[in-house]
């Protein structure tokens, strides 16, 4: 087996480890994509430099071939020098055409780096939805079993490893996504983004594996077709000699072993997928629920905005309308202790021993006093503020509109604009209603907020 560095230039990532690594990996990318209109991965200087030119005229620092000896300012200097470094490296090629003009071309060993490094960057999610229909699709095609190693296996193995390459990623990757989601952020964007990444990471990359493309609508179907594959004697046979074609092989036995390989591999792939589909599950929820905490903390004890509004939420629910007072302490900061539900520390009881006090002898409540008590209670829940109570509002707001604006809902007391407020926030996550902000600033005798949309959902009445 050849060892990478005795493939690849010794000087190949020299530049990468430079002090103008950055300038270098930008021309390397610049000059890749470049070439996305060509025919291959070559042409003319002259483009090439205009190419490194333009990206140099956005610079302002200087840069400096000669060990710092001298530097460069002239933008057309500095991509000339560009491309005999990256040639020397190992990175460029050069190539004379008959005309006496000369093409520069990427080496078969940077091609593979620089679309790495581009995927990196753009950070892109390989678009793996469709991956097990094709696999399916394929192998169900009778036209293609003409040459089944070139046109069906071949493209099977990719296609299946691609598929799981893909899950594994989003499996070690959830981690950070979460983090990218909510460290160092405000509690407003912290929301917000969790519904992007519903959208953007969970929902578009399990969804559909989960429903319309479930591995087990084609888990056996596949499974058949490639034991078929084996079974049969005109394609194994075929599969061999594609095989032998193809990858070079000259033992027919070996090719045979290998084709076996790779139709166990596809098969053992598929019967692991749904634990790695569980995986990803686990680890989704796990640190969803770490962040939402992380939230909820920064929420009920931090001294952000979010943090204030519900200090301010909760003194207002223990208040009436007519009671204009307000402690003084309101907006004091409290020091409060925060203790993970993952820790693994036992908290410390403190023990202490008291005398026995007096059992007093429970007092009888009159009817009247029951009744007292039971209208409190009632009173106190009916105050009390929670997602379904809200919905049922937006919902007897809606009737049969399918959107309102928010400044359609009369604001006349605290109570009122504490309602507002938590139609905006439980409208994140409302299966109900969602909400849109808009640029319009509303102002009244009471109030002063950002108009936003109250829509209602698909299917938001009959969940209510």
């Amino acid at each position: 087996m050849k060892n990478l560095f005795s493939v690849i230039p010794a000087d190949f990532f020299k530049p990468l480890n430079s002090k103008y690594k950055d300038q270098y990996a930008d021309c390397l990318l610049e000059i890749y994509n470049s070439y996305k209109s060509e025919i291959s991965y070559g042409v003319d200087r002259e483009s090439v430099v205009s190419t490194l030119v333009e990206y140099f005229n956005t610079r302002t620092d200087d840069i400096s071939f000669d060990d710092d000896s001298s530097f460069e300012k002239d933008s057309r200097t500095k991509a000339q020098k560009t491309i005999n470094y990256l040639k020397d490296c190992g990175w460029l090629d050069f190539e004379e055409e008959k005309n006496y003009q000369q093409n520069v071309v990427l080496t078969e060993h940077a091609v593979p780096f620089i679309r790495t490094m581009n995927d990196v960057i753009r950070n892109e999610e390989t678009e793996y939805q469709g991956l097990i229909s094709q696999i399916h699709a394929v192998l169900q095609n009778e036209d293609l079993y003409s040459k089944p190693y070139q046109f069906i296996l071949k493209n099977v193995v990719n296609n299946t490893e691609q598929l799981v390459s893909s899950l594994k990623r989003l499996n070690i990757s959830i981690k950070k996504h979460i983090d990218k989601q909510t460290k160092n952020k405000e509690l407003s964007d912290v929301l917000k983004l969790f519904a992007d990444y519903n959208a953007e990471i969970v929902s578009k990359s399990l969804y559909r594996l989960k429903t319309s493309e479930n591995v087990g609508k084609f888990r056996q179907s596949i499974k058949i077709n490639l034991d078929n594959m084996l079974s049969e004697p005109k394609i194994l046979k075929d599969l061999v000699a594609g095989y032998m074609e193809i990858e070079q092989e000259t033992d027919p036995d070996i090719a045979q072993d290998k084709i076996i390989e790779m139709i166990i591999d596809v098969k053992s792939a598929f019967e692991n997928l749904d634990k790695i589909i569980e995986d990803i599950d686990r680890k989704n929820n796990h640190y969803m629920k770490n962040a939402a905490s992380r939230a909820k903390f920064e929420l009920a004890s931090g001294t952000n905005q979010e943090g204030k509004i519900n200090a301010i939420l909760r003194y207002l629910t223990e208040f009436s309308d007519e009671d204009e007072t307000a402690p003084e302490d309101l907006f004091n900061v409290f020091v409060q202790k925060f203790v993970s539900e993952e820790s693994i520390k036992k908290i410390p009881e403190k023990k202490t021993y008291e005398e026995v006090a007096i059992i007093n002898i429970a007092e009888t409540l009159t009817e009247e006093e029951k009744e007292l008590k039971k209208k409190l209670l009632k009173d106190k829940q009916m105050a009390r503020i929670y997602r379904k109570k809200i919905e049922a509002f937006v919902m007897e707001k809606l009737g049969s509109r399918q959107l309102i604006m928010a400044s359609e809902i009369p604001v006349n007391s605290r109570k009122d604009f504490e309602t507002l407020i938590y139609i905006r926030l439980f409208g994140i996550e409302s299966k109900i209603y969602k909400v849109e902000k808009t640029s319009q600033r509303i102002k009244t005798e009471k109030c002063e907020f950002t108009d936003f949309e109250i829509i209602k959902k698909n299917g938001g009445e009959k969940n209510v």
